[in-house]
């Protein structure tokens, strides 16, 4: 088993740093000076770019990554004789692009189902300024698709007639979402009419979309996850939280589609420019010499792009978009508690006092062929517990959502200080699509540019990084003919 520089681990005898997983790989023994096609990034739109580039005849291809292995913001890592999901983990039949892959591979064979999500026994909730307090679970799924239903109708206009075609953000005609975007979540809950209570539960609930505020989270990105959850929380929830691969999980997928990969890779080298003329694109590292290509794709993260220097420079909307970047800085933390628990789910508004939005049971060991013990996964607001080595802030803060839970062990990834993604998913706030989607999209001269941060659909999905590298690969492969 390989270990990568990455996550950490803590139980109350040892910690360190560094797990282990099948995500580790080594570079090819040569790499040439120069190729058709580099590919910056071995996240799921990388690996997909290059795959379906290297795929077509005479093309000559380098896949170019900064770590020590592949995946990017999503890999799994194994301890205590477990897999855990460090970052991109819920998979669906409705986020179409992943799915394809997961079929291609044989891998729907291997789906298995979130307890907090999928079987739900308990459901505890902590109102602004007061204590947690259990829930009934089909009560409260009632209100909230009352509140919602409230909620996402504005005008009159359902949220199926406001946005019926969320993977095509930008059809024609325009479709009446566009014209909501410049509101907060927290604009549209202050124009309805609800208890506080049905209020405070609803922006729990869209607060998870991007470990945000209401403030921070536009209504649209909201809306948008509703709409692509088929226009109900339950499913939602369904696509985004439920189903996630076993006998391997997602670090599975990313190795079929390197195994498919025809060409060269090269690890732990990290870029600095990308300069082009009009016949040529050189990448420039911090540890070896340029690589030339014809064509590159920058699936570099949005929070990241500031760190790279383009010649000639990014066009002035783009500029824009990466010196705003996306709000999510939350941290994702997989905690082993010892005690054998069915389906739960906590979560709360309280951004004040509560360093976690939400938190739920994921799977419950088992030892000898019984259940024994229960992993839960828990999402701290944004630019909290940042420290993943802050042991007793981490569970303190875990217990003030789940007074009667013991920990007898962590692993998270800090996301948002890692140089490479700095952040977790893509959310935006108010006003962001419409002013920048269309920009972040575009080709920049002979560089396309493919992130899961600015994809159609599933944007700040493993769906939308797929989605993302195939049409970069369509666009490279297209512009190599000409």
């Amino acid at each position: 088993m390989t270990q990568t520089k990455e996550g950490f681990f803590w139980s109350p005898t040892h910690s360190y740093n560094g797990l282990e997983t099948d995500a580790v790989r080594i570079s090819s023994h040569t790499v040439a000076q120069s190729y058709d096609v580099v590919v910056i990034g071995s996240g799921f739109a990388g690996l997909i770019a290059a795959r379906d580039i290297s795929q077509k005849r005479d093309i000559k291809v380098l896949l170019v990554e900064g770590r020590d292995r592949i995946g990017g913001r999503t890999w799994t890592a194994k301890a205590m004789g477990q897999e855990f999901e460090m970052g991109g983990t819920w998979v669906h039949w409705g986020q179409p692009h992943v799915y394809s892959e997961i079929r291609r591979y044989g891998l729907h064979e291997a789906l298995k189902i979130t307890s907090g999500t999928g079987d739900l026994q308990r459901m505890m909730f902590k109102p602004k300024d007061q204590a947690v307090k259990d829930l009934d679970p089909q009560a409260t799924d009632a209100l909230l698709d009352q509140i919602a239903e409230k909620f996402f109708t504005v005008n009159g206009q359902t949220a199926r007639q406001l946005m019926p075609f969320p993977h095509q953000p930008f059809r024609t005609p325009a479709q009446p979402w566009e014209q909501y975007d410049h509101m907060s979540v927290r604009d549209r809950l202050d124009q309805i009419e609800a208890t506080e209570e049905a209020k405070q539960l609803l922006e729990a609930h869209t607060n998870s979309f991007g470990c945000g505020t209401a403030e921070d989270t536009s209504f649209t990105e909201a809306l948008r996850w509703f709409t692509l959850g088929g226009y109900s929380f339950q499913g939602m929830y369904e696509a985004v939280g439920m189903f996630k691969l076993g006998n391997g999980g997602m670090t599975a997928l990313a190795s079929r589609i390197l195994d498919d990969y025809q060409g060269d890779i090269l690890f732990n080298s990290t870029v600095q420019e990308i300069h082009q003329d009009q016949e040529r694109v050189s990448i420039s590292f911090k540890n070896r010499p340029p690589i030339q290509a014809k064509h590159a794709v920058c699936t570099i993260p949005l929070n990241c792009l500031s760190d790279i220097t383009f010649s000639p420079p990014l066009d002035p909307t783009r500029l824009q978009a990466i010196s705003k970047g996306h709000t999510n800085t939350g941290a994702k933390i997989h905690f082993s508690l010892p005690t054998t628990e069915k389906g739960w789910f906590a979560n709360t508004p309280d951004a004040t006092q509560s360093d976690y939005l939400m938190s739920f049971s994921d799977s419950n060991p088992s030892v000898k062929g019984e259940a024994q013990g229960t992993n839960c996964i828990a999402f701290s607001y944004s630019g909290k517990l940042q420290d993943p080595g802050a042991n007793e802030a981490i569970i303190s803060s875990f217990k003030a959502l789940r007074p009667d839970a013991e920990v007898q062990a962590y692993l998270t990834h800090p996301w948002a200080t890692d140089e490479f993604a700095k952040g977790t998913w893509y959310c935006g706030g108010p006003g962001v699509t419409t002013r920048y989607l269309r920009a972040l999209q575009k080709p920049h001269g002979r560089v396309a540019m493919a992130s899961g941060d600015w994809a159609d659909g599933w944007r700040g999905f493993v769906d939308g990084a797929v989605e993302q590298g195939m049409l970069a690969a369509r666009w490279v492969v297209r512009s190599q003919s000409v």
